[in-house]
């Protein structure tokens, strides 16, 4: 049986829901402008790496949108728009909360200030945590190697004692290609039964 002495876990998908069609709709509810627009503008575009990377900040995200779609939109209306995609689950916040009880925990996630912000007031597990590592801080986002190292680093634990959850399957490959034991979350039921095998019992 491995012996952990640290977890790394990810916030969207793994502690809240992501309903980004909630984001789009509430756009479009707003503005008036087709939701497939904003979409386009922060995937087709680039501008959702832009502020997970912390490269473009809040009012300035708002005041360019606001040009760019010729639309009325302050920034307390884009914090709301934009955070409407999250929902944090309660059952997960209880058991991250209590893990963090048993080893050093620590965030590991790709968000942006917002969405990082707006569940910070929600999560009381995050209250627990060792340390938040977040790309918009770092300039990293997963699966890039500097990302993990610098989760490690802070969490301050080895990378083959560390135990890295996430629910996209890419950023599970990068955490072992980074030297960290994995599990690829779907679901909490199984998270239980996958930790078990680290003498970690729920």
């Amino acid at each position: 049986m491995q012996k952990l002495e640290g977890i790394l876990i990810d916030l969207g998908g793994v502690l809240c829901s992501v309903n980004e069609q909630a984001a789009w709709e509430a756009w479009e509810a707003h503005t008036g402008v087709p939701g497939e627009s904003l979409r386009a503008e922060m995937y087709d575009r680039g501008l959702k790496e832009e502020i997970d990377r912390g490269l473009k900040q809040p009012p300035g995200i708002a005041m360019f949108l606001s040009f760019r779609f010729e639309t009325a939109l302050s920034l307390d209306d884009w914090k709301r728009i934009w955070t409407s995609s999250l929902q944090p689950d309660p059952e997960m916040d209880e058991f991250a909360y209590a893990l963090a009880q048993h080893l050093p925990t620590a965030l590991a996630s790709t968000t942006d200030r917002l969405h990082h912000k707006a569940l910070a007031e929600q999560l009381s597990c995050l209250e627990r945590f060792k340390g938040q590592t977040v790309s918009y801080e770092i300039g990293y986002v997963k699966p890039e190697p500097r990302f993990y190292h610098h989760a490690l680093e802070q969490l301050g634990t080895p990378a083959k004692t560390t135990l890295f959850i996430d629910d996209k399957e890419e950023n599970v490959m990068g955490a072992l290609e980074a030297g960290m034991p994995a599990l690829r979350f779907t679901g909490l039921a199984k998270l239980r039964e996958d930790l078990k095998q680290f003498g970690l019992l729920f």
